[in-house]
């Protein structure tokens, strides 16, 4: 969950293509257009979350809708645009604010992510700066975007790019095993994805050993940290931290491993420690006077 809540952080500085596109001057040259089809989505998202009725919110989630297809449409008449390869980015990004954020019933088989990802991988996959498209990608639940990290890591020649794709990819299986946990634990939310990307690929994915898939995002963890640890990230963080932290979780943190082992003093003054109550029913609860 926590990659999620890292999400939310840029995602309300995105941009994409809308009805703005067609509102443009002829005289605006496409990094002009551009620019303004940004804008468009960050006001429409602002205005999302300070909405108050359903009925704001639906319109709201159409107009996103037209930008998130426009922004495609757009980019792939400039594909040789300077401002390619981020307005793929964006439009990866704004199916994935859609689908988490929003009603939006989903583009199945006609995904724009999904066409985004294919020019990405057509026109930019040797490219030095697929780093933050490679975080995006990694937040979306496409089989493309497997497909795409996989790909950037085997055929993109720049080491920095190689070891975002490696935590990435990482990331993104480890993230899919949690969301499938959740899928079984709650048939509503269960139901919403196989609207948004199809029975038969979720079934497909409820099929598979979770345990062997955490196997191999740990190996991809490893391989991230041995071969390509000293890689920037954004936040002033290297893929050997992020991976550490990660395999930590995944070892120490995760449901149905064994509690790390803590003491302290009970209101008494008696030293305690938790493995002392093992095999026993244990609450913590954890407070503060501050």
């Amino acid at each position: 969950m926590k990659r999620l809540f890292r999400y939310a952080g840029f995602v309300l500085g995105l941009g994409a293509a809308g009805l703005m596109a067609q509102e443009q001057s002829n005289e605006a040259t496409p990094a002009e257009q551009y620019q303004a089809l940004r804008k468009e989505f960050q006001t429409a998202a602002s205005t999302y979350f300070q909405s108050t009725n359903d009925a704001q919110r639906q319109a709201i989630v159409a107009r996103v809708d037209k930008v998130t297809v426009n922004l495609l449409d757009f980019v792939q008449k400039n594909a040789q645009a300077p401002f390619a390869l981020e307005a793929l980015t964006h439009v990866v990004t704004l199916e994935y604010w859609l689908n988490n954020h929003t009603s939006h019933p989903g583009w199945g088989k006609e995904s724009p992510q999904a066409k985004a990802i294919t020019q990405l991988l057509r026109d930019h996959v040797q490219s030095d700066q697929l780093g933050e498209t490679c975080k995006r990608v990694n937040f979306s639940f496409r089989p493309e975007s497997e497909t795409f990290l996989r790909t950037v890591l085997e055929k993109n020649p720049h080491r920095q790019v190689q070891g975002a794709a490696c935590l990435r990819l990482a990331q993104l299986l480890a993230g899919r095993v949690e969301k499938l946990a959740l899928l079984q634990e709650q048939p509503h939310l269960a139901r919403r994805y196989q609207e948004l990307y199809g029975q038969d690929y979720i079934d497909g994915l409820l099929r598979q050993d979770p345990a062997g898939i955490m196997k191999s995002a740990e190996a991809f963890y490893e391989r991230a940290a041995q071969q390509y640890g000293d890689v920037k990230l954004p936040y002033n963080e290297t893929v050997s931290d992020v991976a550490g932290t990660d395999l930590f979780e995944i070892r120490n943190l995760a449901v149905g491993k064994v509690a790390l082992d803590i003491g302290g003093a009970d209101q008494d003054g008696q030293s305690f420690k938790l493995s002392d109550y093992r095999g026993k029913v244990v609450l913590l609860y954890f407070w503060s006077e501050y």
